[in-house]
């Protein structure tokens, strides 16, 4: 039975990855329509991994920077699933030279950025002000790629993050993902849905704040030690 789930699996992973391509060819044909191939696109990946989706918590709609833990790359799918107004993520420049699927990112407004350029960074920030200033929601994930070793466990925050909230005087909501990583099983390889979870934190004003930061950290641990304390 094993055997025959990592069979399906593959299959899925398969599936996943042609609507990804598409997206990517619908994208860059006809990107004023891309906000409508990108969400069927996330909500055909999340079905693959997720049962049912639990959101505790609203959106705030005046909040303009979203932080979150990030242990898979489906949480970029999950978080466009949960929220359906556009969102602007910011990735690494890679992503936008891999052929076709470039087109995700480089005609929908997202932001592409070289880590290692201090000037690309400086031009991270100004995209993100342009950004938010047209009314979009910016998403990072503080930890700066996808924790991979325990995803009960958050790993160090980058800066960068505190630099952009507080630099462009942000507004800023946390959110948690639980359970997500968990739909992928080893030994065989297979996906088993799971039962997701989307917590959204208070939002708040860093300028309030000087521990922010820490403090915010520290509030999202504490809601991953009890959520998985309780699975």
């Amino acid at each position: 039975m094993k055997i025959l789930n990592s069979i399906i699996s593959f299959i899925k992973l398969a599936a996943g990855a042609v609507c990804v391509f598409f997206t990517g060819l619908l994208c860059g044909i006809n990107p004023k329509n891309e906000l409508k191939y990108r969400k069927g696109c996330a909500k055909f990946l999340t079905s693959l991994v997720a049962n049912d989706i639990i959101i505790e918590g609203e959106v705030d709609k005046n909040a303009n920077l979203l932080i979150g833990n990030h242990t898979n790359n489906l949480d970029i799918a999950l978080m466009e699933t949960v929220i359906p107004e556009k969102l602007i993520w910011v990735a690494k420049k890679e992503l936008g030279e891999i052929p076709v699927i470039k087109y995700m990112v480089t005609k929908t407004d997202m932001i592409l950025v070289d880590r290692s350029n201090k000037r690309s960074v400086l031009t991270m920030m100004k995209e993100i002000k342009e950004r938010t200033n047209r009314g979009f929601k910016v998403v990072l994930f503080p930890e700066g790629t996808r924790n991979q070793k325990n995803p009960a466990k958050m790993i160090n925050w980058k800066n960068g993050t505190k630099a952009v909230a507080e630099k462009l005087n942000l507004k800023v909501q946390p959110f948690v993902i639980i359970n997500l990583p968990y739909a992928f099983k080893k030994h065989p390889f297979r996906i088993e849905k799971q039962t997701l979870k989307v917590i959204f934190l208070p939002s708040f004003n860093p300028k309030e704040n000087p521990d922010w930061f820490e403090e915010t950290k520290a509030k999202m641990q504490n809601i991953l030690d009890k959520e998985y304390q309780k699975l």
